[in-house]
């Protein structure tokens, strides 16, 4: 696997986390905000949604359709991610009836950033046991 996108490029309009203690993201996002989003996107049918949101905003009846599912059950599953914000609906100026689905991309930034937060976490952790590894190895060279 390669570095990631931001990595060693400051990404425009957001600070990088490696580095920066949680705190910020409290401070940031709220952490009720990014604990919301992990219970949504606790359950996979609600993972699903959001896939399938991702690639076109759509009505209830084709969302359903996509995700094999009844309608009642995909309204609760639509209720919690509009609830969290993952989601949001639109209605069509002609027909106030006819509501549109849509990922709402920004709502999915602290976790995002959350995880980019682990991720430096865990290749610093790596870099210091390589580093450990590697002066061990020429340790145990120059001793022989």
């Amino acid at each position: 696997m390669g570095d990631p996108p931001h990595e060693g490029r400051a990404r425009p309009g957001r600070a990088r986390l490696v580095g920066i203690a949680t705190s910020a993201l409290v401070h940031r996002f709220g952490i009720s905000d990014l604990d919301a989003s992990f219970a949504a996107l606790s359950d996979a049918t609600r993972r699903d949604i959001i896939r399938t949101l991702m690639q076109k905003p759509m009505r209830a009846g084709q969302l359903a359709a996509c995700v094999s599912m009844s309608p009642q059950a995909l309204s609760r599953h639509l209720r919690v991610l509009r609830k969290t914000g993952l989601v949001v609906e639109q209605g069509l100026e002609k027909d106030a009836r006819v509501r549109i689905y849509s990922v709402r991309a920004i709502a999915l930034e602290p976790v995002q950033e959350w995880l980019w937060q682990i991720e430096g976490l865990w290749r610093r952790q790596l870099e210091s046991f390589k580093n450990y590894a590697e002066s061990a190895h020429r340790g145990r060279r120059t001793r022989s």
